[in-house]
């Protein structure tokens, strides 16, 4: 049989023998099954809107802090990280999908002299062009290019659940800042409340009206309080710096003004259910593009298995002088077909495909531990929202009720029938009111952007 027949059947026979080979199978489904709906009941607006990729903090109406998060999405040092990864991972797309594209380079080359005595002196000059190409018959370079479109794609999931985590960073410590500043004016009214009483609690005390111990009550007070006016002016400072941070920024920001924030409106949130949320989550879909990119890297590891078959021409000018002979000058082109199955390499291949499936576990697994954590998020957000809402309901009603009394022992004074130690005493119970109620506003802030994280930002 010719030899050109000879290799055409061999291939045709190797290809029938690997047919029978294994091929990968599809990603097995998460054994994890999303509630119907939330346990904690948290009052919606019907007709909130859930825009995917919103700029979700608008909603707050602060236009400070929209300047901020703007900022902190242009500078922030994570989020440009993660769009340098996703550049990367669309890099790799390309390099993919050009293996299974023909390759074609230029060569050229001289050569002058003999390989031993015997042999005439001769020169050889030659420039040309050589092309290979693997025919992707058994779906390597698409199972190659099918990772590496999931690992960009996981990428970019990711990229989107670091920006709606920068965020809502900067969200709660703007809140959290402008709550520390509103309560050190609080403080400061307390500790002038305290001075005043004192001054006064002294004053009886040398008209025989009041004891020893009531001017120590107070000064122990007073210097509880003005150790809490320190507490509020660090935690403040830190919460300021951890927002320059966010900002990309070495030094600490000009502080923000919190212009707007005592009437500005906590936003409604919108219904969504447990299998809608897994369905937005970034850093779930990302870990389900994991799941897909492990099970191609399967599918890939197991076509080592299958032989491999690749195509080559070359064709150059040639220009070849001998010794004593006349220059010869023409084209030379040649081209063939190799084929290659493994046989024995030590369990390379069958150790490669082992590694694959527990990759592939693995992913999986990592996969229902995000959808677990996903709806715990979402659970505990939003538990501590409906907490945090009926928490400031309550202690806005205290607050009020504080002033009030506050207003009537004024008026008690006023006329004559109330001591100033009670108006102060009642200014003092507004104070902590005023404290509290600050306290459990910015619990809802924050609350309210925990969220619209846990629901990937647009709620």
């Amino acid at each position: 049989m010719p030899p050109r027949r000879t290799l055409l059947a061999a291939a045709a026979l190797l290809l029938t023998a690997a047919a029978g080979c294994s091929t990968p199978s599809e990603p097995a489904l998460p054994r994890i099954t999303p509630p119907s709906a939330w346990v904690v009941d948290v009052p919606a607006d019907p007709a909130a809107s859930i825009p995917e990729g919103a700029s979700w903090w608008r909603a707050f109406g602060n236009t400070e802090l929209d300047a901020l998060i703007d900022r902190a999405l242009q500078e922030n040092s994570d989020l440009r990280l993660a769009s340098a990864r996703v550049a990367q991972a669309g890099a790799l797309v390309d390099g993919a999908s050009a293996d299974v594209r023909p390759h074609v380079g230029a060569e050229a080359g001289a050569l002058d002299g003999r390989d031993t005595l015997a042999d005439p002196r001769s020169g050889l000059l030659r420039a040309g062009f050589r092309a290979s190409w693997e025919p992707d018959l058994f779906g390597r370079g698409k199972l190659a290019s099918a990772a590496a479109s999931k690992d960009a794609e996981a990428a970019e999931l990711d990229r989107k659940a670091v920006r709606t985590g920068v965020a809502a960073e900067v969200a709660t410590a703007y809140f959290e800042a402008a709550s520390l500043t509103q309560r050190q004016q609080v403080a400061q009214d307390a500790v002038t409340t305290l001075q005043r009483q004192i001054e006064v609690a002294g004053r009886r005390f040398e008209l025989g009206q009041s004891t020893r111990a009531d001017i120590d009550r107070l000064e122990t007070a007073l210097s509880l309080e003005k150790a809490g006016a320190i507490d509020l002016a660090r935690a403040r400072r830190v919460r300021l710096r951890q927002l320059a941070v966010l900002l990309g920024a070495t030094q600490d920001i000009e502080p923000p003004t919190f212009l707007g924030v005592d009437t500005m409106p906590i936003p409604a949130t919108a219904r969504l259910l447990p299998a809608e949320l897994l369905e937005r989550r970034p850093d779930v879909q990302r870990q389900s593009r994991a799941v897909d990119a492990a099970a191609a890297r399967l599918g890939l590891a197991k076509r080592d298995l299958y032989p491999r078959i690749e195509i080559d021409w070359a064709g150059s000018r040639q220009s070849l002088r001998a010794e004593g002979q006349a220059t010869t000058r023409g084209f030379a082109l040649g081209y063939g077909v190799s084929l290659n199955l493994p046989i024995l390499d030590g369990g390379r291949i069958r150790s490669n495909i082992a590694a694959q499936e527990a990759g592939a576990q693995a992913a999986m697994a990592d996969y229902e531990k995000a959808m677990l954590g996903a709806l715990a998020d979402a659970e505990i957000a939003l538990h501590d929202h409906a907490a945090a809402i009926a928490s400031e309901k309550e202690l806005q009603q205290a607050r009020d009720s504080s002033s009030k009394a506050a207003q009537r022992t004024n008026a008690l004074f006023g006329a004559g029938l109330a001591e100033i130690d009670a108006v102060l005493d009642t200014h003092r119970s507004r104070l902590q009111a005023q404290d509290a109620w600050l306290r459990a506003r910015e619990a809802e802030w924050i609350s309210a952007v925990a969220v619209r994280r846990a629901f990937a930002g647009a709620v």
